[in-house]
């Protein structure tokens, strides 16, 4: 887990009832006068946002900005830079009203979910003004950096967004002290709620450090990522820092900065890129069977990264720190040797990095999840291989597991992250992928699939979890699959600092009184 030494925050205390918010194209939508009223006091950043394909489609065409548009498309720092582009874009749509950069010039371009309004903050006076005048007149807020989030909790129809981006700040610390009565210091960097981990991991590689971070490079650092946020830690305000560490992002203010702890440069790092094939699904399964025998020792070894598993091969990207390729052989020697006395083919050979950022620019970032306790491995060791085969041949629908971090993740922690997350050696995700035009039936009908792979695996493991950033978004006992036992003080934090539920998203804390 990330770790976050302290967070600054704006939340605003405001009484009142929990209702319903107001959205744009209703009577209770504020007039042009008082936007315009509100642009000044906001030192004229607010935005008229706009989906990303709306160059490309009459009465807005502009062949120059529809060209820019097509070349960024995929691209997911482009999208990262667009107030209304989300980095999955079903998320830019309302049911089947959406902005297709598939369709023609001539095809209706309808503003879906991409927010009305948006607010490019660069101070925190500015998120002040934004939350002020959404409590005022009960408006829909969201809280956007790049639009990474999976359960699209970073829009919403008819919005105002706070756009933090360009909050850029980075500010290396020898000795962070959490506060004035604080006699301990960390190596430590604070970074703006709009800073990508790209440009982290590069300035800390040229200062010879390193950080826990996110997989893909274009995630923001201090967003619903690391789920945190907050002008508190660990001396002030304890129980909101806990809260913003593991709470998720979006449900209790608005993040401006985070804190991180930083570490030494790694002193190597050896990759091992393999993938087996085997010849029939009744040997792959044998290997599967192996392999999942094998991972509470490769975790305690110090393996981490990803495999992605379909009905005949398996594919590891696994990362190794601080130790040699003699090392790394030894530890998955089994698994090598039975593969080849199988007749499975095996690509790949180990290979190693001076550092991580080195792999970094050569791999990294060029579904549904759910965590699977330690335990499942110790013991019925066979029916987790079973239910993967049954997920990837009866379902039909792709696996991909990363292999958690042993050594300080599995240690309890005093923070609001799920406590399965800590007894969890796989994360599985089950992700499932339709055409930009598919009809709100064929969209139902994949992530039924994904539910439906996804308690399977509930099933195996009842009292673990699931990670919040990445969950089926139609689970259906959301609190505690992303919370646990944390759940009830987490709420009643919400209704502390939050009483109107002005901070409100799709199985946030709190979310069920909408």
């Amino acid at each position: 887990m990330i770790a976050i030494l302290s967070i600054f925050l704006v939340v605003l205390f405001a009484p009142g009832h929990v209702h319903s918010k107001c959205i744009a194209g209703e009577l209770c939508w504020p007039d042009a006068q008082t936007w315009a009223s509100f642009n000044r006091s906001v030192g004229g950043r607010m935005i008229s946002v706009a989906p990303p394909a709306s160059p490309c489609h009459d009465p807005n065409y502009d062949e120059r900005a529809c060209n820019t548009v097509r070349s960024g498309w995929n691209s997911p720092f482009w999208r990262t830079d667009q107030p209304g582009a989300l980095q999955r874009t079903s998320w830019e749509s309302f049911g089947e009203q959406r902005c297709l950069i598939s369709s023609n010039r001539t095809a209706a371009c309808f503003q879906g979910a991409v927010p009305v309004y948006a607010v490019n903050v660069t101070r925190a006076a500015h998120v002040q003004e934004a939350v002020k005048f959404a409590s005022r007149h009960d408006l829909r807020i969201v809280i956007r950096n790049t639009g990474h989030d999976f359960l699209g909790r970073s829009t919403a129809v008819g919005a105002l967004s706070i756009w933090v981006h360009h909050l850029q700040k980075i500010q290396f610390h020898e000795s962070f002290k959490c506060g004035p009565g604080s006699d301990r210091g960390y190596s430590a960097v604070t970074v703006g709620a709009g800073i990508q981990w790209e440009e982290l991991y590069r300035q800390a590689y040229q200062r010879k450090m390193i950080l826990a971070g996110g997989g893909c490079s274009s995630v923001g650092a201090a967003g619903g990522y690391p789920q945190g946020g907050g002008q508190t830690n660990a001396c002030q305000n304890t129980d909101l820092f806990w809260a913003l560490r593991g709470g998720g992002g979006g449900t209790f203010g608005v993040v401006l900065s985070a804190t991180h702890r930083t570490f030494p440069a790694l002193d190597s790092l050896v990759f091992a890129p393999h993938n087996f094939s085997a010849p029939d699904t009744t040997t792959f399964q044998g290997l599967l069977t192996l392999f999942t025998r094998l991972n509470p020792s490769l975790s305690d070894a110090g393996w981490s990264g990803y495999f992605f598993s379909t009905s005949q091969s398996l594919t590891l990207t696994f990362l190794l720190p601080n130790r040699n390729v003699s090392y790394a052989s030894a530890t998955l020697a089994p698994l090598l040797s039975y593969a080849r006395e199988n007749n499975i083919r095996i690509d790949g050979s180990l290979e190693t990095y001076a550092s991580y950022w080195d792999w970094h620019l050569q791999f990294q970032c060029g579904g549904q999840e759910s965590l699977i306790p330690r335990s499942l491995f110790d013991h019925e060791q066979d029916l987790l291989p079973k239910a993967m085969m049954r997920v990837m041949t009866e379902l039909q629908v792709p696996a991909t597991y990363a292999i958690l971090g042993g050594g300080k993740v599995r240690e309890p922690q005093d923070s609001a992250v799920n406590p399965a997350y800590r007894d969890g050696l796989w994360l599985l995700v089950s992700p499932l992928t339709w055409r930009d035009n598919a009809t709100v039936a064929e969209m139902r009908a994949a992530a039924n699939l994904v539910s439906q792979a996804n308690k399977l695996f509930i099933d195996l493991t009842p009292g673990s979890g699931t990670y919040v950033n990445e969950a089926d978004y139609n689970e259906p006992n959301w609190q505690q699959s992303f919370f646990g036992k944390n759940y009830p003080r987490l709420y009643h934090i919400k209704r502390r600092v939050d009483p109107t539920n002005l901070f409100t998203c799709h199985h946030c804390v709190g979310s069920e009184f909408n």
